[in-house]
């Protein structure tokens, strides 16, 4: 998907993927999927990339805020994600 964000053009196709929150609808089936991506001029983008199973779900792009359900916490996020969110200071690795 294509979105201009103050007046930048950014493809979600081409963002590095950062982590994920996969949806269900109350009869648990799956509704679709809120992607936190960066883009290659650094900008953190929420994409929501939904398939009608839920009524209040829709597809949406905006900004990273770490805010309401934009948490980094929210996401879930595999090794090489995690590697690389620390590398960007979104999160702090604690062993």
């Amino acid at each position: 998907m294509k979105t201009t964000i103050d007046n930048k053009r950014y493809d979600t196709k081409k963002c590095e993927t950062l982590g994920e929150i996969e949806h269900y609808s109350t009869s648990n089936n799956y509704s679709g999927t809120t992607y936190l991506l960066r883009a290659s001029d650094g900008k953190l983008i929420v994409y929501c990339n939904t398939n009608g199973q839920d009524c209040f779900m829709s597809d949406y792009i905006t900004t990273f805020a770490k805010s309401e359900y934009n948490n980094i916490d929210d996401f879930t996020i595999n090794e090489e994600q995690e590697k690389r969110c620390a590398e960007l200071g979104l999160i702090e690795i604690i062993l």
